[in-house]
């Protein structure tokens, strides 16, 4: 579940939320559109802004910047006195931020929607992952099942607890991680702070993509799909609300591709099922968090779960496999 690599596999143009296919000639750069590009999340990011005036998107950029800075100071794994770093640090954190403790809420509750195949506790398994990759023991698969069966007791979405002035975890050693849907909500965020300033034709990407109406000319706002599957030349438009994708071949813990950061928390193990999991829905947390979640299920399991959850589309691309599975919900 990190976000260093996540996504890499969607390129970095574009993006929005009612879905049409669209053909490789529909990607070329517009004119006269706003464009910011950096990082946000330990990740490649940009900003699009269009029918602006460049003081116009410089303030409007600014802004949206310094709501991307405060939120990693909650959720980011790599900076130590994060909330969540000092949160997996001492087993506890007193009167932490609203924000952290709404998306430590929807975390526990998204967890439950599915059965347990999203789960912030996954964190200790990935943390041991990359100390076993780092020292080339990754390849050793007797060694990671004893490691994963060893740390499987601290994974438990039930064991954390959440009240408005303090979180903490009820078995000592656990950790979470919110890479799987932090991405998501600080994206939903930084479009609320155009909403609220009555931008209309805006497209946050941070990973996730939130687009705010399509462009000034009324066209959407197009993405492409990258990787290893055959939709990687294919594309859509969409003009509002988000979209994200999973893809295990975003980051690998091992060559033969064995162990990925898409790891299910009910096994230990990263699942081998889907070559791209995008899922569109209202926000980019949800559709960021079930993108996630999806990827540890099957089909029938997915269309299963969909049908309650607030997700309006899902494209499957099953590993090794050509054949792209729409569901519509």
């Amino acid at each position: 579940m990190t976000d260093l690599n996540r996504r890499r596999f969607i390129t970095l143009f574009a993006s929005a939320a009612s879905i049409a296919l669209v053909s490789p000639k529909a990607f070329a750069a517009p004119d006269k559109l706003h464009r910011w590009q950096g990082t946000a999340l330990g990740a490649a990011a940009a900003i699009y802004l269009d029918g602006l005036s460049q003081d116009q998107a410089d303030e409007m950029i600014s802004s949206a910047l310094s709501e991307i800075e405060r939120l990693e100071n909650m959720f980011s794994l790599y900076r130590p006195e994060a909330t969540i770093s000092r949160l997996n640090r001492d087993g506890f954190v007193e009167n932490p931020e609203q924000e952290f403790v709404e998306l430590m809420s929807r975390a526990a509750m998204i967890s439950r929607h599915t059965d347990g195949a999203f789960d912030p506790t996954i964190q200790t398994v990935w943390a041991r992952l990359t100390e076993l990759s780092q020292q080339i023991a990754i390849t050793d698969e007797g060694a990671v099942h004893a490691e994963i069966g060893r740390l499987k007791s601290l994974i438990g979405y039930e064991a954390i607890r959440i009240e408005p002035n303090r979180v903490s975890f009820a078995q000592q050693g656990m950790q979470v991680t919110l890479n799987g849907m932090a991405q998501g909500y600080i994206t939903d965020r930084v479009a609320g702070v155009f909403r609220r300033n009555g931008m209309k034709n805006v497209l946050v990407d941070l990973g996730e993509k939130y687009a705010i109406g399509p462009r000034i000319d009324g066209t959407g706002w197009p993405v492409r799909f990258g990787g290893n599957d055959a939709q990687s030349s294919s594309g859509v438009r969409m003009y509002y609300g988000a979209l994200a994708t999973s893809s295990g071949s975003g980051f690998r813990f091992s060559l033969n591709g064995n162990y990925t950061h898409l790891i299910d928390p009910r096994s230990g193990h990263s699942p081998a099922l889907w070559e791209r999991v995008s899922v569109f829905a209202d926000t980019a947390t949800d559709a960021d968090a079930f993108s996630t979640a999806f990827s540890m299920m099957r089909e029938t399991e997915i269309r299963h779960a969909a049908r309650h959850l607030p997700v309006r589309k899902i494209l499957l691309v099953p590993l090794g496999e050509a054949q792209e599975i729409e569901i519509d919900v």
